[in-house]
């Protein structure tokens, strides 16, 4: 069965989301036209993502000398490898997210570190790191106040896409497509024809992707 993971980089709030509105119109019409697929959704932030912190790389020196861990360092450890499994085993990953700053969201980059493991997602050869995943395919849906990617627009620096296309290549993935829904501060009053059309994009790939 293949299986498609939504990993959604968006905070909860009250206003609604361009980005999920988007990914909502693509998982429908995926669902539509993959109905055997199995869709998983990782909210980042209300899951909370694995910390990368003290205790995680205490808990590995630990693991790697064969000293006992604490509970909190093997629940930690034991997270990081169930996310791990999950990515792994997705055929299909959409990333979800609102550009901060002109990047990722920080879960969606803490996210990204804790699937660039070695010998998992990645392994390091004479010539420099091969990815291990080639098969996988992704897709990044992305929101933003300003124009970044349209070539009529006085285009900004935006380094969330290509940082993330990196990793993907990082992994071996080639198959990376993207789906840009831009200018909503900018020009709020074609904010709904924007998030419209990027639904019109969203809703054609899914039925291909």
């Amino acid at each position: 069965m293949t299986k498609l993971l939504m990993i959604n980089a968006h905070p909860h709030t009250t206003v609604p989301s361009a980005s999920l509105t988007v990914a909502a119109s693509f998982k429908t019409a995926y669902q539509q036209t993959h109905p055997n697929d199995e869709i998983t959704t990782r909210d980042l932030y209300q899951d909370g993502v694995p910390a990368l912190n003290d205790t995680t790389f205490e808990a590995w020196r630990k693991q790697k000398y064969g000293e006992e861990l604490t509970s909190v360092e093997a629940e930690l450890l034991s997270r990081h490898a169930a996310w791990l499994a999950e990515f792994l085993a997705a055929d299909k990953i959409v990333f979800v997210n609102p550009m901060y700053n002109h990047f990722l969201p920080a879960e969606l980059k803490q996210y990204l570190d804790l699937t660039a493991v070695a010998r998992k997602t990645f392994k390091y050869t004479v010539n420099g790191p091969v990815g291990l995943l080639p098969d996988k395919h992704v897709l990044h849906i992305q929101a933003a106040g300003g124009y970044y990617h349209q070539p009529d627009q006085h285009n900004q620096v935006e380094a969330g896409d290509p940082y993330l296309r990196g990793m993907m290549q990082l992994y071996g993935i080639q198959d990376y497509r993207t789906i840009f829904i831009e200018g909503l501060d900018q020009f709020p009053e074609q904010r709904e024809q924007a998030i419209t059309a990027a639904q019109v994009a969203a809703e054609k790939l899914a039925g291909e992707f």
